[in-house]
């Protein structure tokens, strides 16, 4: 039994759906009875009127091209002394309940429709054999993948052009087909921008069928578009922001207020392109693979950690947030093949290998503010965040005081792991115990004083 519930102003009203009882009859008896029906009023148009079933669906019924006969139907023939429950019985094959029929067939066909989707997606390429000499053949996984886009109500139609496939196809979108038309190159160059780029998406994809990043710092975005652009892709601009704060001064095609608990904004920067986001899905699948036919890593990682990576300047560490279990587990091992030596936190791997990190990972950055953070901790250099020029400030207008003094007077909690990270690099020193630290010239010339 299935049931419906509807709602009239906050008020609650369930019902049941009655079951469509149908019966198959023998095609003689069936055709016998609808004979007799329409030869009693004359035509199949008078007999509409009287038990209320359209002309034509009589007449169906009597060719036997309607095989099977609601219940209530044939209690109207009863009535109509047409036919008798005897003989129904007698000339009844079966009587079955419509909707747990078609619930079971429907049931049936998904189950076939998996099984043979599940057949083609062994057909579709290994990692290994769309690789070679540093290119990715996106054309010869296109061609398996082409069987699993044309279902029977949808077809794919490609159009193979010098450098890229120009591709035709449908999807549904808004409860109607909307038609698509894309370009995809027919090789990616495995470069470092396509494997930065790629260790980005995996980080801060945008969601659905749009193929491109969800972000808000400038570089990443400007990179972003040009990677887009460079790569035959139309680029569209959607603003996400907190409900109730002001829009930032950047350009988009459409805005859309979010209520939950986003902070501040973001724009998603992508193309409408779901055959594109179906193949960095299936590369994202095959990570392993993908990671192991690369040679160097370092661009991936440094795209994630520009998507979901971290400097924490309190423990000198470089921290890549991650919740799922599969992919911390091939992160972490690959980062350990690089000297990034890491643990799980239970949210982010986290290395302690700052020398490594400066050296492997910095040089593909791209976010200026992970740029300067990196630069800070490890050599002193760039610049450094908010919290490090208030202390230098704090420290040239009250010199000699200690970690806890400094920390009450910037009303923080704690200030240790700045003070360490400022001696490091001289630019501060201290006396005496306990430690009373003061500002050096390197210090001073470093806030313009």
């Amino acid at each position: 039994m299935l049931l419906k519930i509807k709602v009239y102003k906050r008020k609650y009203f369930i019902y049941t759906m009655e079951k469509k009882i149908m019966f198959e009859l023998n095609p003689s008896f069936q055709k016998k009875i609808f004979t007799e029906l329409v030869s009693k009023y004359g035509s199949s148009f008078e007999a509409e009127k009287i038990i209320n079933v359209l002309a034509g669906t009589i007449r169906g019924y009597k060719s036997f091209s309607g095989k099977n006969v609601p219940k209530k139907i044939l209690k109207d023939l009863i009535r109509l002394e047409i036919t008798s429950e005897k003989e129904i019985n007698k000339n009844k094959i079966r009587e079955f309940d419509a909707y747990e029929e078609a619930r079971k067939n429907r049931k049936k066909g998904i189950k076939a429709i998996r099984k043979k989707y599940k057949h083609l997606r062994k057909q579709v390429p290994s990692i290994k054999e769309i690789i070679s000499y540093e290119n990715l053949d996106f054309s010869k996984w296109m061609e398996k993948y082409l069987h699993l886009t044309n279902l029977p109500f949808r077809e794919t139609k490609i159009e193979k052009k010098k450098n890229y496939l120009s591709i035709r196809y449908s999807n549904f979108a808004k409860e109607k087909f909307r038609k698509f038309e894309v370009k995809i190159p027919r090789n990616f160059q495995l470069d470092k921008e396509f494997i930065y780029f790629f260790g980005l998406w995996c980080g801060d994809r945008a969601g659905g069928k749009r193929f491109g990043i969800i972000n808000k710092n400038k570089e990443i975005i400007r990179f972003t578009e040009e990677f887009l652009s460079k790569n035959f892709q139309s680029i569209e601009k959607i603003l996400y922001m907190k409900k109730g704060i002001v829009s930032p001064c950047i350009k988009y095609d459409k805005k859309f207020e979010i209520k939950n608990s986003m902070n501040g904004w973001a724009l998603s920067v992508h193309s409408l392109n779901g055959i594109l986001s179906s193949f960095f899905y299936y590369l994202l699948s095959n990570i392993r693979d993908f990671l192991n036919s690369i040679g160097d890593k370092s661009p991936f990682f440094a795209g994630l950690f520009d998507a979901e990576g971290n400097v924490s300047l309190y423990n000198r560490s470089f921290r890549w947030s991650c919740k799922k279990k599969e992919l911390i587990k091939e992160y972490s091992e690959f980062l350990n093949r690089m000297g990034l030596d890491n643990k799980y936190d239970g949210a982010s791997i986290v290395s302690y290998k700052v020398d490594v990190f400066y050296d492997k990972i910095l040089p593909h950055l791209k976010n200026k503010d992970k740029i300067n953070a990196t630069l800070f901790l490890c050599k002193g250099e760039g610049e450094p965040q908010k919290i490090y020029i208030e202390v230098l400030k704090y420290l040239k207008k009250n010199p000699f005081k200690t970690q806890k003094q400094i920390a009450k007077g910037l009303k923080k909690s704690k200030v240790y792991s700045e003070l360490s990270i400022l001696n490091k690099f001289d630019f501060v020193t201290y006396e005496s115990y306990p430690y009373r630290f003061k500002i050096t010239q390197k210090g001073q010339k470093l806030i313009g004083g």
